[in-house]
Order: C-alpha cells, then sequence, then structure tokens
C-alpha cells in the first residue's frame, strides 16, 4: 500500500486533473467557438464596409484562383465593386491590406488590417493621409515602385510604404485577373 501512496497516487490524481482541465476547456471551447466566428466576420463585414462604402446589402465570397499575396476577394452583393484582401512583406514581418475597388477599376478604399512595424515608424504608412492617395486611382503601375502615380513612399519607413504599395498593387492585379466589373 505504501508503493501505492508513494509513486501512483500522485500520477493517478495528475492524470485526473490533466483530464478534467482538458475537458472543461474542449467545453468552453465549443462554447465560444461560434461567437468568435461571428465577431469575426462582423469585423471582417466592416472593414469591407468601410473600404466599399456602395456595397451596402453585404458581400459574398469569389470562387477560384487567387494570384500569390491574395488573401480573399468579396464581391458587392448589389455589384457596385470588389473587396480584395492582399499581403505583402514589411520591414516586421507581414503587412495585410484590404482594398475596395469600385466598378471602374478605381480604389475607394484601403485599410491595414494587420502588422508588425515598427511603432511610429514604419506604422507611418498607415495613416490615413498616406491611405487616402490611394483613393481614386486605377491601376497604379507596371513597376511596382512607391512613388509612382502620385503615392509618395514616407521617408524613414519606405519599406513599410512600399509594402503597402505592392499589396494595394498585387489588389489592383487581382481585380483584373477576375475580369472586373464583368464579373
Amino acid at each position: 500500500m505504501k508503493i501505492w501512496k508513494e509513486y501512483f497516487a500522485p500520477t493517478t490524481v495528475l492524470m485526473i486533473v490533466c483530464i478534467v482541465v482538458t475537458l472543461a476547456l474542449a467545453g468552453t471551447y465549443q462554447l465560444t467557438q461560434p461567437v468568435i466566428a461571428a465577431n469575426a466576420k462582423a469585423a471582417a463585414d466592416a472593414a469591407r464596409a468601410e473600404v466599399l462604402p456602395s456595397g451596402k446589402g453585404g458581400y459574398s465570397l469569389v470562387e477560384g484562383k487567387l494570384q500569390e499575396g491574395i488573401t480573399d476577394v468579396y464581391h458587392a452583393n448589389n455589384r457596385t465593386g470588389f473587396v480584395i484582401t492582399a499581403e505583402d512583406k514589411g520591414f516586421g514581418g507581414k503587412i495585410v491590406v484590404m482594398v475596395g475597388i469600385d466598378i471602374d477599376g478605381k480604389i475607394t478604399g484601403v485599410k491595414v488590417l494587420g502588422h508588425a512595424e515598427t511603432p511610429g515608424l514604419g506604422t507611418k504608412a498607415m495613416t490615413e493621409s498616406h491611405m487616402s492617395q490611394f483613393v481614386g486611382q486605377g491601376r497604379i503601375s507596371n513597376t511596382n515602385e512607391a512613388g509612382a502615380a502620385n503615392i509618395d513612399a514616407i521617408s524613414g519607413a519606405t519599406i513599410s510604404s512600399n509594402a503597402v504599395f505592392r499589396a494595394v498593387d498585387k489588389a489592383l492585379l487581382q481585380y483584373a485577373q477576375i475580369g472586373g466589373a464583368n464579373q
């Protein structure tokens, strides 16, 4: 009996505690997962409405081949344009950008969804004044270099601003590939 108490009882108790905690965690996940998914969808829909305000009535996922750097493509249910999410490598890592493009192929809005850029420096490329340069632009250039088509790079944050530029350019290329307004 002494061997059981000394060696096996602590192991058995620890195993039971682990099983109970695992079941509690799995139950909590099952209860909260739908709420988390609904909140993520609502946040994404709000961002889509922000970059393509004319897309009243919601957005639907466009199935098909995505170019490198494009994560998803949605079209406005009222056929007023597309919202394309693209990514490119910045100084601190991946920059994820959502771009609204109307049926004429003009950018209606740009929003950075995620980044790991240096606060106060690289994040200058995500300011409203910098993003507003893209609004109204069509196909920006063939070179993917910021500074073309009157898009100014941010001094001291050129890697970040070039990454935003390239992500927007990828979105415009994807728009052209899917047929734009003809979709």
